[in-house]
């Protein structure tokens, strides 16, 4: 499995899930990425081989690292090549040119490919078989030139039940302040422009009962602070609103949480979080771009037009009414095992079995 991104994000995230998953099958998995990458720090504390004297990464010593490549797959008997990113592609598919060695492509980027010749015979000769993560994706790889037979839609699985099974170690709501009774509606992501966070924080004055409600913004800062966020929520003289840095244990937060927020302009091609949210039974008001309406429409979610503050906090004062968010939450629990990471695990296992057979 190759896995070359410098930080770890839902594509690294669906990888390495996938890998767990599959040693769990009882099948081999060795991880080829960035050395002293946070996804191959990640893989061994999971316990998955990974390999870091090959650099996935393009540079002076490519050559090197491609012959080393090959040997590798040959000399540890490598059935599958697996790569999850484009760079990875490119890398296997010139260091495997003729060998028996065949390529299965998980492309969960929301950018389509370049659309010339050269690109397109690429992508219909350098790999037998395309993985997706969501369904919206498919057209980019029809484009392509890929037949339909060639591609399966693999969304994210995961252990719901066993990842919800968790006992907060503080009183998160005592930290914070949050008054007793108040519903608490929470984001958990990057701290980027592109997951619309700005747009969340503007819908708090245009709630019906905004004394009733507790906002909890959590990520990593990336490209906005958080200050400026809070700097924002004071401007609008929003009191409620409580922006924090990530959580080691993303579990911290989703435990408080009555209704989760994906207020997204673009990218979520794999909508992690949501599924993290839905383990814990957790309402989600999302944009409706792409991976999110097919992640949450079949569990009660809400679907808002992106940058459209008015409809978000509409979204969120309805699902506060008790009742509604009664019967939401227990619809919700009730379809919860759907989202499987054996089934996730089974729907490759059948791709790679029929491409060893062939």
């Amino acid at each position: 499995m190759m896995v070359s991104v410098r930080w770890y994000n839902a594509s690294a995230h669906y990888a390495l899930a996938l890998g767990e998953g599959l040693r769990r099958a009882g099948q081999r998995v060795v991880l080829f990425g960035i050395p002293a990458s946070p996804v191959l720090r990640r893989a061994r504390e999971m316990g998955l081989e990974s390999i870091e004297s090959i650099d996935l990464m393009r540079g002076p010593a490519a050559l090197r690292h491609l012959r080393h490549f090959r040997r590798t797959v040959a000399e540890r008997g490598i059935d599958i090549i697996h790569p999850h990113f484009s760079r990875d592609h490119t890398f296997a598919a010139c260091a495997l040119l003729g060998a028996a060695v065949p390529i299965v492509r998980t492309r969960s980027e929301s950018d389509p490919p370049r659309g010339n010749f050269l690109n397109r015979l690429f992508y219909r000769s350098a790999a037998q078989h395309y993985a997706l993560p969501a369904r919206y994706l498919k057209p980019t790889l029809r484009r392509m030139g890929i037949a339909d037979d060639r591609i399966s839609v693999i969304p994210l699985g995961m252990n719901a039940r066993a990842f919800s099974r968790y006992v907060p170690s503080r009183d998160l709501r005592g930290e914070l302040g949050i008054r007793p009774g108040s519903a608490v509606v929470s984001y958990i992501g990057r701290l980027h422009a592109i997951k619309g966070v700005e747009y969340l924080i503007r819908s708090y004055p245009l709630l019906e009962n905004k004394s009733g409600v507790h906002f909890v913004i959590s990520g990593e800062e990336v490209d906005v602070s958080r200050r400026s966020l809070s700097d924002l929520a004071r401007k609008l003289g929003c009191q409620r609103i409580s922006v924090i840095d990530r959580c080691d244990d993303v579990r911290e937060i989703l435990s408080i949480t009555d209704i989760g927020v994906i207020p997204s302009v673009g990218s979520e091609a794999i909508c992690r979080v949501a599924l993290e949210m839905l383990s814990f039974g957790i309402p989600i008001v999302g944009s409706n771009l792409n991976a999110i309406p097919e992640t949450i429409s079949d569990y009660e979610g809400i679907l808002v037009t992106p940058c459209r503050p008015d409809e978000i906090a509409g979204a969120i004062d309805r699902l506060i009414r008790r009742n509604e968010y009664r019967k939401r939450r227990e619809r919700i629990i009730g379809k919860i095992s759907s989202i499987s990471l054996d089934r996730m695990v089974g729907d490759y296992m059948d791709i790679y079995q029929r491409l060893v057979t062939e």
